[in-house]
């Protein structure tokens, strides 16, 4: 008998930040970039630090917007794995965290986070619950940052976004995305979006629709040349081999009131041209 698993889709995963870190869709399609120098076990002296790719969960705080390590606390925390388990040509994640108000004097509340991933031949879903299983209110930003494989970046678009009103790192002067498709080049890229509306990125030789609830933007990331130079774990050329397409919750945090769950999902389908 064949085993459930051999026929399911595959997925690469850890229990540092939960981090998918590839899955294999639609005829061994990767969807993911992962880099070859990311190092997920630490070396002496130095404290574990999440892969450069796959998709990495942030909570409870979005990039350095905070007095919290960057993207949060969860990254470098290890979960547990309750589900592996793979029916009918389908394969099943879910993965737990417990924080506890003494976890971090900055974040000092009780809350539980479960990611549960669900996958087929051409479709990936990503369930991000967060729980406030403490007496108190508290407020996060955050959500899943998915580094999607293209073939690069420079001859890839995005469609789906133009109209949104936006903050660009970089052109503080733009205020919406202009019209046709989104476009990169080899400079630094970083804009927030003020919606969350389904995208289309043509990645080169396939599509892949993304579509969120919950999540009410999208960040969208690239390093661009210059910016690569300063990431070690990122080898030399390999910021044209992605682009980061973020559903996140930034400039309205979520209030979580004691009891009460977000729910946020990222649907991912693998489209061929």
């Amino acid at each position: 008998m064949v085993d459930a698993l051999e026929t399911a889709p595959r997925l690469a995963h850890q229990d540092l930040g939960a981090q998918v870190l590839q899955a294999w869709l639609d005829n061994a399609a990767r969807v993911f970039y992962l880099s070859p120098l990311s190092v997920s076990v630490p070396r002496p002296g130095s404290a574990a630090a999440p892969a450069r790719g796959g998709v990495p969960v942030l909570f409870p705080q979005f990039a350095d917007q905070g007095v919290l390590p960057k993207h949060g606390l969860v990254r470098t925390a290890h979960w547990r794995l309750l589900q592996d388990t793979a029916a009918q040509g389908a394969r099943q994640l879910r993965y737990e965290l417990d924080m506890k108000p003494q976890d971090d004097a900055n974040w000092p509340h009780a809350a539980r986070l479960s990611l549960q991933v669900k996958s087929k031949l051409d479709e990936l879903v990503f369930v991000l619950r967060v729980s406030n299983t403490g007496d108190q209110s508290f407020n996060w930003t955050g959500g899943l940052h998915p580094y999607f494989a293209v073939r690069d970046v420079l001859t890839s678009s995005a469609t789906g976004l133009a109209g949104l009103g936006v903050q660009d790192r970089y052109d503080t002067d733009l205020r919406s995305q202009p019209p046709g498709d989104l476009c990169w080049t080899t400079q630094p890229f970083e804009r927030l979006y003020e919606a969350c509306p389904p995208v289309t990125l043509d990645a080169g030789g396939y599509s892949l629709r993304l579509s969120a609830s919950g999540f009410d933007q999208w960040m969208v990331w690239n390093p661009g040349e210059a910016g690569a130079r300063a990431l070690a774990d990122l080898p030399a050329g390999d910021w044209r081999r992605f682009v980061c397409v973020e559903p996140v919750c930034v400039t309205r945090p979520v209030l979580l009131a004691p009891g009460e769950t977000f729910e946020g999902r990222l649907w991912i389908q693998v489209c061929r041209h």
